[in-house]
């Protein structure tokens, strides 16, 4: 019989996070499925070799978008149209690179022998030098800061540092919030639909411009089944009663550390986490349940514009 692995013993074994193997199942790259008895999600040897092509190819630098196109296509054609594309651009990339290079090695060697003048000044008044930076286009030196930064994201540890440098100290004001809350599968999506039917059956912001909508797991993922829950809440007006089964319930509000993540990029919740515990300016003020993440939330932004848009 095939050996089928829980989410949390291949999310511990191949380093990706519970919340990202969802995402990719969602984006249709790979598939968990139930064993017979079982409640929760497995995966078999199948869907772990998928699980590490994604991974390998990641690597690679691929968009999700790319490897879609990879891993459905039974042939190599779809892999080296990707990859032709992908080698083209670096190409292109490390020929604008070298041409940056060579233009900033003969500046440095003009700086040493010239050491009395400021760089500024040594730039301008060199003829040879200012002809030279003036060839080169603005995009070769927009394709050098890409380089670099593609290179300074190589290092985890600088890399968790660059992705925190927007970090910022927010106030969020006490309301009323009408909550949903859904354990089981697919509980993000099921909890939304609840408070976007709410929201719309109310027109929720015409009565409450300034709506906001919080989430967060409930419970977290913490054994080896996986099994985890969500809860919304929408901010609603001072008052306003709420109908089963939403739950009426009251936001403290308080101070957060923000910090704004791109679907997908989960990870960085373990760094915006540690930046918190770390920091000289902001005392950690969790909760301590670790079933409702410790008392951070997830905003998710332009609520009010994305709910009145499904009307």
């Amino acid at each position: 019989m095939e050996e089928m692995l829980t989410v949390i013993e291949v999310s511990r074994a191949y380093g990706v996070s519970a919340r990202m193997l969802r995402h990719y199942e969602k984006l249709g790259l790979m598939r968990s499925g139930r064993r017979e008895g079982y409640a929760y999600r497995v995966y078999g040897p199948e869907d772990v070799r998928r699980l590490r092509q994604i991974l390998t190819l990641r690597k690679l630098r691929l968009s999700l978008k790319e490897i879609g196109e990879i891993l459905a296509d039974p042939g190599p054609a779809a892999a080296v149209s990707v990859l032709e594309r992908n080698l083209a651009q670096m190409d292109e990339e490390l020929r604008a690179l070298g041409a940056v290079r060579d233009v900033m090695a003969e500046f440095l060697d003009v700086l040493k022998q010239r050491r009395a003048l400021p760089a500024g000044e040594t730039l301008l008044q060199d003829g040879r030098l200012m002809a030279l930076a003036d060839a080169l286009s603005p995009s070769s030196t927009l394709i050098q800061e890409e380089r670099r930064s593609i290179m300074e994201k190589l290092e985890q540890a600088d890399q968790a540092r660059r992705a925190m440098e927007d970090v910022r100290i927010v106030y969020l004001p006490a309301s009323d919030v009408a909550a949903a809350h859904v354990v089981g599968d697919d509980p993000e999506e099921r909890a939304g639909a609840m408070i976007a039917a709410f929201a719309c059956g109310t027109k929720l912001w015409e009565k409450h411009p300034g709506l906001r909508l919080y989430g967060f797991n409930h419970p977290s993922p913490s054994d080896e089944s996986g099994w985890h829950g969500y809860e919304f809440w929408v901010t609603i007006p001072d008052g306003m009663e709420v109908p089963a089964p939403l739950e009426k319930k009251r936001f403290a509000g308080g101070t957060y550390a923000a910090h704004m993540i791109q679907m997908g990029n989960f990870h960085e919740w373990e760094w915006l986490d540690e930046w918190v515990r770390g920091s000289d300016e902001y005392a950690y003020a969790g909760n301590g349940d670790p079933e409702t993440m410790f008392g951070a939330l997830e905003e998710h932004l332009n609520y009010h514009d994305q709910i009145r848009s499904t009307m």
